[in-house]
């Protein structure tokens, strides 16, 4: 049989929570980081369990999402890669005229054949339309929860920003 791996979770075809948690128990490393830098609340999720429920999240919104690779780019580092792609799918209830629709510039590394680090950037505006900005927060906090400590296994971002600045107060 062979190993699972992302892919049969987000490519286009429905599965049930049963099989998504058994794809994740599959396909991502127990220090798998997935990282979302471009939301105005920047999303960290940590570890197997919380990356895996926000994976759920996404496709509780978007049951049939896929993506369309449009280039991927080679990293001095083998198990690195940069990939661009465009993805969405119908959204549950119609949501946003009924469609989900994203392009994403992401960096990708697998250690030992499982998802160990991914770097998003999309536009968060998207999301936010198809799932509630309120919603999708909300949703994000309870997966971020679950956040297992930061594993010695990866370096944290060496980019930080300062808070977002509105009409001339710190807002963070």
């Amino acid at each position: 049989m062979t190993r699972k791996t992302i892919g049969d979770a987000f490519g286009g075809q429905l599965t049930t929570l049963e099989e998504q948690r058994a794809i994740w128990a599959e396909s991502l490393h127990e220090d798998v980081i997935w990282e979302g830098p471009t939301f105005e609340k920047p999303i960290q999720v940590v570890g197997r369990l919380a990356t895996s429920r926000f994976f759920e999240l996404l496709l509780s919104g978007v049951p049939r999402f896929s993506t369309t690779l449009v280039q991927a780019y080679p990293t001095s580092d083998p198990d690195t890669m940069i990939i661009e792609s465009y993805g969405g799918g119908p959204t549950k209830d119609g949501i946003n005229n009924g469609r989900y629709t994203q392009r994403y510039f992401s960096m990708v590394t697998n250690k030992d054949g499982l998802a160990f680090r991914m770097r998003e950037y999309c536009n968060p505006f998207q999301t936010y339309a198809a799932f509630g900005k309120a919603h999708w927060e909300k949703s994000v906090d309870e997966c971020m929860a679950l956040n297992a400590p930061w594993p010695a296994s990866q370096k944290p971002d060496p980019i930080t920003l300062p808070p977002t600045v509105k009409a001339g107060v710190g807002v963070g």
